[in-house]
């Protein structure tokens, strides 16, 4: 029996945000793919199987952990399970993944342990040095999986396996990432019935914001781009792969009538890139005539975007879409390789808002060169924003994500050190705890830029569009629908922050 756990989910309950778990999506893919192979597995979702337990973290009283206990998890393993494969996507559940392999390889030595996701893959030696990991995965899993569950129990044929890394008597190998599958219409869709899929479901446990019964949706794989702060290139090379329109639709057909959707969240990297895509994508949607609404949460490219892109997008049902332009400043958008053109991501704003899409924007302050000079083009542009007409920005502050360029360049100077409280750091980068990186500017300085902008820019959209804000508000808050981050983030404050205080104190 092979069996697959999705690990707790680690909530910050302070700041300008409240980090919420989402269905696996790429542990959906691998259980998919070893079914697919003829396999016997076991889903372990510590998340989906306890979304309403709530417990305090104690390395951090001000975080929380959701989901089943390390306990909970090794009691559903037993001595006849053989492999055992666990997902560690983000740094910030390192920790506590570390502590439930530790736990299984306790009580069951002779079960192989392996690991994925994007953390394992950055850093998979500082995985494999702290704790008792067999074999870790690198990059896209699911060849590699199935490859190794037909060399198993042959040791030395799984350590020739392209993606894998792993040590022998102190000494690490690492055989590069998995090949990268370029027939991505031949994998299998992720299954979700192996999943509690229901209780994200119900629950509204999703990236977006809250347009109804949702589902995650992969329609893409990868991302051409070489930004210096994403550990992208290190787990999925450049390689930028579509499936075809009518597999993803179909997809969609399929959630519609099993599980009742009418949303979709795209969980894409970079989901529009090549314009003929798109517009295949929204015409396949209108001519079967889904009457579903979809979102773009993660962002997407500005250049595809114009009139008749936009229409597209709209009348196919995208209601929500994301441009990260990153940095105002045209110097640190060159430091940083991100290939974006502002005078054209305006006008692609213009555009959208224009159309009616609730539009967000992402930015990043702290870079280790950023200066005064470049944070206040960034405002610039904030304010632009704000009076053009977009719904929300989002100023995260800059944490060096293990894998990427960046980050490789902290660590080779010393300026990182591999433990718990880096790896945690990731969630406090809306927070005044986040540290900083930069040369010129101090984390207290960064901060309070961070709320500036912030305030800059819901004082002008409230100022131009006080009609939008307070209906907005109200749906969030009477309805329970929310169209944009903020009505989001506000309902967090005045609803789930207080729900999940009131679970976790009764379970402390």
């Amino acid at each position: 029996m092979f069996v697959l756990i999705n690990p707790p989910g680690l909530k910050s309950m302070n700041g300008l945000q409240m980090h919420t778990p989402n269905p696996p999506l790429g542990l959906a893919y691998i259980a998919s793919a070893i079914e697919q192979a003829g396999y016997k597995i076991k889903v372990i979702d510590a998340v989906g199987e306890a979304i309403n337990t709530i417990k305090p973290y104690k390395p951090r009283p001000d975080l929380m952990v959701q989901g089943l206990n390390t306990d909970d998890i090794v009691n559903q393993i037993n001595s006849d399970d053989l492999i055992v494969g666990i997902s560690c996507m983000f740094s910030t559940l390192w920790p506590i993944t570390r502590d439930i392999i530790s736990e299984i390889k306790k009580q069951y030595p002779s079960i192989m342990i392996l690991i994925g996701g994007e953390h394992s893959t950055a850093v998979p030696l500082s995985v494999l040095n702290t704790s008792p990991v067999d074999f870790v995965i690198k990059g896209e899993g699911e060849e590699t999986i199935i490859n190794l569950l037909k060399a198993y129990p042959n040791m030395n044929e799984i350590r020739k396996l392209n993606g894998v890394a792993y040590k022998i008597n102190d000494v690490f190998f690492d055989n590069g990432l998995s090949i990268r599958n370029r027939e991505i219409d031949k994998i299998s869709w992720p299954a979700w019935h192996l999943f509690p899929i229901e209780n994200y479901i119900d629950n509204h446990q999703i990236n977006g914001v809250n347009m109804g019964r949702s589902m995650p949706l992969l329609p893409t794989r990868g991302c051409p781009y070489q930004c210096t702060f994403c550990s992208s290139p290190d787990m999925w090379t450049t390689r930028y792969v579509t499936r075809s329109p009518v597999d993803v639709v179909n997809e969609m057909v399929f959630y519609i009538n099993k599980y009742n959707i009418s949303n979709f969240d795209f969980q894409d990297l970079t989901a529009v890139v090549k314009r003929s895509w798109a517009v295949d994508f929204c015409n396949e949607i209108i001519r079967r005539d889904l009457n579903i609404t979809w979102q773009m949460p993660s962002g997407t490219r500005s250049e595809v975007f114009d009139t008749e892109v936009a229409d597209l997008l709209y009348k196919s049902g995208c209601r929500a879409l994301a441009f990260a332009p990153e940095s105002g400043s045209v110097e640190m958008l060159k430091i940083i390789k991100k290939q974006v053109d502002l005078d054209h991501l305006i006008d692609a704003a213009k555009i959208s808002v224009k159309r009616g899409f609730s539009v967000s924007c992402f930015f990043v302050i702290g870079f280790p060169e950023e200066t005064k000079s470049t944070l206040y083009e960034s405002m610039k542009l904030i304010r632009k924003l704000a009076f053009y007409g977009i719904s929300d920005v989002a100023v995260s502050k800059f944490i060096p994500y293990p894998g990427s360029e960046l980050f490789k360049q902290l660590q080779n100077s010393g300026q990182i050190s591999l433990d718990d409280k880096f790896f945690i750091s990731p969630i406090d980068f809306y927070s005044s705890d986040a540290a900083t990186f930069s040369k010129y500017l101090s984390q207290k300085y960064l901060y309070r830029y961070m709320i500036w902008m912030y305030v800059n820019f819901y004082i002008i959209s409230f100022i131009k569009y006080p009609l939008r804000t307070i209906n907005t508000l109200f749906k969030a808050v009477f309805l329970n629908v929310e169209s944009t981050r903020f009505s989001k983030l506000f309902n967090d404050i005045i609803k789930t922050r207080l729900k999940w205080w009131r679970i976790a104190n009764k379970n402390s």
